[in-house]
């Protein structure tokens, strides 16, 4: 028994704050989730070409990147909870929206779009402050855990999210998830309220603006972590194969609505294994080269999912593929936090954060350039960027093959 809550997951499940934390983000996650698969559905359904499929999703990045480095500043003055709360209130507002105007059945493509874009603005409010808070509840030999404990819960989501979506849709129509995004982020914000409260932080003189170009002028003279936030936006290149699975499933595999929730299952399943694989091993002194083997790990699967014709085939490349987020995710967020200064750890993760956003634009880049050149085409270009800027920026630094 001693040993069993030893293990770090165990003992950090334990910690109230941590918990509340995990759980909020948990059923924000699960909303993220769900409303993608709908709304690929949904997009789909109304006849739109999966450029459609790809814009909803990846044209949010274009206001997530002023919010989301604004809220790194405001993580910094404000403190995470507060910047939690907001995000997850407004979340909760634009699913009510949304929820009207698909069950009323009024909903047209561009209303979709909209409301996607803007949902995606305000979830970069809340990205820095999930990431941040994080350093405020697990004490530092347990901070790779925590972050594998997040990705872990991202995961489940990525299960549950897109199965519930699948099933909601074949049992009660295309309406029915979006009024469960409701009870999500009721469920969210509930959470969120039972976090801490901080010490509010002194004034600064500085504005926003300022604040902005110090963290970015801060990440640009470490070399280590200007090294990072380039590798962390070389997801770019790994997420151009999303919009194509909603097509695979209905046009190579003809699977259908809950075909396609289960391709996102696998996927997730995958990293959910992963993730709890790294929550219950010894923490690991060393980083970079777990980010390696997932770039393996990626390039194996990704050739098979483009190339594939076989379903069970696909869903097996599809759990490979997630099995390595977690390795990859967990390692990268560990290496910023642990390499930046406290005071900057806000600005720092806001964007890193930028670039979980900037992965959505790859999802419009995939569909986009899949329609030109063809999926598969794609699919192969974008892995061999992402493996040649994941090997370059680690073995051709000294300093970063060390942490």
């Amino acid at each position: 028994m001693t040993n069993f809550r030893q293990i770090p997951a165990v003992k950090l499940l334990s910690n109230q704050p941590f918990r509340a934390l995990l759980l909020s983000n948990f059923a924000n996650l699960n909303g993220v989730e769900l409303r993608i698969m709908a709304q690929s559905w949904l997009i789909l359904e109304l006849g739109a070409s999966q450029i459609w499929v790809g814009a909803a999703t990846g044209l949010r990045v274009v206001p997530a990147i002023i919010i989301g480095l604004y809220a790194g500043v405001m993580v910094d003055r404000l403190g995470g909870r507060v910047i939690l709360i907001w995000e997850r209130a407004i979340l909760l507002l634009l699913a009510v929206l949304t929820a009207v105007v698909v069950v009323s059945g009024t909903v047209t493509l561009w209303q979709i779009v909209v409301l996607s874009v803007v949902s995606s603005a305000v979830l970069a409010m809340g990205m820095p402050a999930m990431q941040s808070l994080v350093m405020n509840y697990v004490p530092k030999e347990s901070l790779q855990a925590g972050n594998s404990m997040g990705t872990l819960a991202g995961s489940l989501a990525r299960a549950i999210g897109p199965l519930t979506g699948g099933f909601l849709i074949a049992a009660y129509g295309l309406g029915s998830p979006f009024v469960a995004l409701i009870a999500l982020y009721i469920v969210s914000l509930y959470f969120s309220f039972r976090l801490p409260k901080s010490e509010p932080k002194p004034a600064k003189d500085t504005s926003a603006l300022q604040e902005i170009k110090d963290g970015l002028k801060y990440i640009k003279s470490n070399p280590v972590l200007l090294r990072l936030v380039i590798l962390a936006f070389s997801i770019i290149f790994n997420a151009t194969l999303v919009p194509i699975i909603p097509v695979y499933a209905r046009d190579r595999f003809d699977v259908g609505e809950t075909g396609f929730a289960t391709m996102l299952a696998a996927w997730a399943v995958g990293q959910g294994v992963s993730a709890l694989w790294i929550t219950l091993k010894k923490n690991s002194e060393r980083k970079s080269p777990a980010i390696l083997v997932s770039t393996f790990m990626f390039i194996i699967a990704s050739v098979v999912f483009a190339l594939s014709t076989n379903y069970i085939l696909s869903l097996l490349s599809l759990a490979l593929l997630g099995a390595a987020i977690p390795i990859w995710a967990s390692a990268v967020i560990t290496l910023l936090q642990t390499q930046s200064d406290p005071k900057m750890i806000g600005r720092v993760m806001s964007v890193f954060s930028l670039s979980l956003q900037a992965m959505m634009f790859g999802w419009f880049l995939g569909a986009w350039i899949g329609t030109i050149i063809g999926n598969a085409e794609m699919m192969l270009i974008g892995t061999a960027i992402y493996a040649i800027l994941n090997f370059g920026l680690i073995l051709t630094s000294k300093d970063l093959r060390k942490l």
